[in-house]
């Protein structure tokens, strides 16, 4: 077992020998046009996303960065569309967005859509996850080159994995799962060590607090529904390029947006995200103000109007009628 000292940026670590050759191996890959998927595996603090943290900072030559861990769904879709060519991005827990459940989410589906058109940018994605036997077929064997299982002996002691080529890898989805999760067959190619690494300090445990409560509360997420995207979609554009255009009240607006006044105060569209200069913004904002109150005033009015002859009746119906 031999660690390669190695200083990129400013920043000094250590790099498994064997381990390095497979990474410089992934850097000649990007270089001839193609991109790569590594995983990397193994139980809640056993040092994965440290081994994973240090291949990125490896794979990008010390010009990996905090934004280019993506803590979630959203986050992964938005990272993957933008990403520059030759890039190296990292998705921790990924079991979390790539589970082999049958029933893919939509973030799921439109990750593996946007992996596959993404070939062209020539990147390295490394995906560290609980357990590869989580993932979705098309993640762990079609679209990865090898995997790496951290692990700990009975001393609980971080720093040891094993290496199982591509190979060794899809062959062992096949027979682990079948064998309780198993990695003992096949043989895993060579094992090595790592030592700790964290080029960013707090800054980055602020970034897995992130990716945890993104796991911890899914229920968080919008799950916006077609008419929303829309609203939300035209609001945002309209909102950007207001200035440029000769509009200078909502009425002008609604007419542009080709939909009726009533539809625009419906979604408050104008109010809550439009904000047209001078005069005829406050005039809308107190005519709309003023409508509210008005409705408001004659809803009360028919309620009161309406229990007024409720008690009449009731009066009329024990004392008799009126003489």
């Amino acid at each position: 077992m031999v660690l390669k000292d190695i200083e990129l940026n400013g920043k000094k670590f250590q790099l498994h020998e064997r381990l390095k050759q497979k990474l410089d191996n992934i850097k000649r890959v990007q270089q001839s046009g193609w991109d790569c998927t590594l995983l990397i595996d193994g139980i809640e603090g056993c040092g994965k996303s440290t081994l994973g943290l240090t291949c990125a900072y490896y794979l990008s030559d010390g010009k990996f960065e905090l934004k280019d861990i993506c803590t979630g769904a959203n986050d992964a879709i938005d990272k993957l569309e933008n990403a520059k060519d030759g890039g190296v991005l990292l998705i921790d827990e990924g079991s979390l967005l790539f589970s082999s459940s049958d029933a893919m989410r939509k973030e799921q589906k439109q990750l593996i859509l946007i992996l596959n058109v993404i070939r062209q940018k020539k990147m390295a994605l490394i995906i560290v996850s609980p357990s590869f036997f989580r993932l979705n077929r098309y993640i762990a064997t079609d679209r990865s080159r090898f995997l790496i299982h951290v692990y700990t002996k009975n001393d609980l002691k971080r720093g040891r994995f094993i290496y199982f080529s591509q190979k060794k890898k899809n062959k062992l989805y096949e027979l682990g799962k079948k064998n309780y999760n198993s990695y003992a067959k096949p043989k895993s190619s060579w094992n090595g060590a790592f030592v700790d690494f964290n080029p960013f300090g707090k800054k980055y445990h602020d970034i897995k607090k992130k990716s945890l409560q993104e796991a911890l509360h899914p229920e968080n997420k919008k799950d916006y529904k077609p008419a929303s995207i829309a609203r939300i979609t035209t609001s945002a554009l309209v909102k950007k390029i207001y200035a440029k255009l000769p509009i200078e009240s909502p009425n002008e607006l609604a007419r542009a947006m080709e939909i009726t006044k009533k539809m625009l105060d419906y979604h408050n569209t104008v109010e809550d995200d439009i904000d047209f200069n001078g005069k005829a913004n406050k005039v809308y904002k107190s005519d709309l103000k003023r409508k509210r109150e008005d409705e408001n005033a004659a809803k009360d009015k028919e309620n009161n109007e309406k229990y007024k002859k409720s008690n009449e009746k009731d009066v009329q119906r024990h004392d008799g009628p009126k003489k």
